[in-house]
């Protein structure tokens, strides 16, 4: 048992936040019709899912599949979505469907989570004991902006 204010406990909320913003937004895109993003937010809600049992069990955890999606297919659609989506970087507003907001908010939950799991598992030199993790949710705040590159680009169903 630790504290309630512990890192390790302080993660695995921000986790379970997580996981209320990707039901959230899966709920969203299945009422605005995104069938392709309903199945490829389960796959960040299995990504979560699996990254709190990991560190329940204190395992290492294996690159995790997004959308299909390699590690290096993630950086290339996150970093040039013109090339790959016809749509630039752009800043979400008001206007937009409220599946790519609801992502939005998932996205940027995730940043928190990748966050609160580096004050979790650094060490006093500031290196990650859990790097696999680390990883893991900064892979997933780009997977979650590739959605909102593809909702905005009007391509996807909806």
């Amino acid at each position: 048992l630790v504290p309630k204010n512990h890192p390790r406990i302080i993660f695995r909320g921000q986790v379970d936040c997580l996981e209320a913003e990707l039901l959230l937004a899966q709920r969203q895109a299945h009422t605005e019709g995104y069938g392709a993003i309903v199945r490829e937010l389960g796959d960040a809600l299995e990504f979560s899912r699996q990254a709190l049992r990991h560190d329940v069990l204190n395992e290492p955890m294996a690159a995790f599949p997004l959308g299909g999606l390699t590690e290096a297919e993630l950086r290339a659609r996150s970093h040039t979505p013109q090339k790959y989506y016809g749509q630039p970087h752009f800043m979400p507003d008001y206007t937009q469907c409220w599946t790519l907001l609801a992502v939005n908010r998932a996205r940027t939950t995730a940043r928190q989570a990748e966050l609160a799991c580096y004050e979790a598992f650094r060490d006093r030199e500031g290196r990650c004991s859990r790097p696999d993790l680390l990883q893991g949710f900064n892979r997933l705040s780009s997977f979650l902006w590739i959605l909102e590159i593809r909702l905005a680009s009007g391509k996807e169903r909806g």
